[in-house]
């Protein structure tokens, strides 16, 4: 007679082989998945550029100032208000709330005229106070990118 057969021989024979579709269907639409939401993450940026100092113009002197009219539009988000700027000359003035945020409320109307004297320009500078919260620089830049798509930002 022969032995019995071991047990262990059938237990390799009945390994059954790994299933590996699901995790291709995972993988399928997975990696689509992935690639939309980072281009979606990358449209939401705001784009700004870097001021130089090779691309600000100097100030004209005094005698010739009349002559050319220039525009070097200037937005400072100082500590209690809201200056805007024509190179030196402050064009308008926007204090703080009591809530203590800025009145926005005439500043669009305010670029509108500038834009309206200037209609050729297209660049603005945002100067702010590095303790200014983030969401009301964004306010500004929505408010300005409407007349000045051209917008730069800056340590104040």
């Amino acid at each position: 007679m022969l032995p019995k057969p071991s047990s262990r021989k059938h237990r390799l024979a009945s390994q059954k082989e790994l299933q590996i579709i699901t995790f291709l269907n995972l993988m399928v639409i997975l990696i689509p998945f992935l690639l939309m939401t980072t281009v979606f993450a990358r449209m939401a940026a705001i784009e700004l550029t870097q001021p130089d100092a090779s691309t600000q113009k100097p100030a004209p002197p005094p005698e010739k100032r009349d002559q050319t009219s220039s525009l070097r539009l200037t937005i400072a988000l100082l500590d209690d208000e809201l200056d805007v700027l024509n190179g030196e000359t402050i064009l308008g003035v926007f204090k703080k709330n009591t809530g203590g945020t800025y009145d926005l409320t005439g500043l669009p109307t305010l670029l509108s005229k500038i834009k309206h004297q200037y209609p050729d320009e297209e660049n603005a500078v945002i100067l702010s106070r590095p303790n200014i919260t983030y969401m009301t620089i964004v306010e500004v830049i929505d408010t300005v990118r409407g007349q000045f798509p051209g917008i730069s930002l800056n340590e104040l």
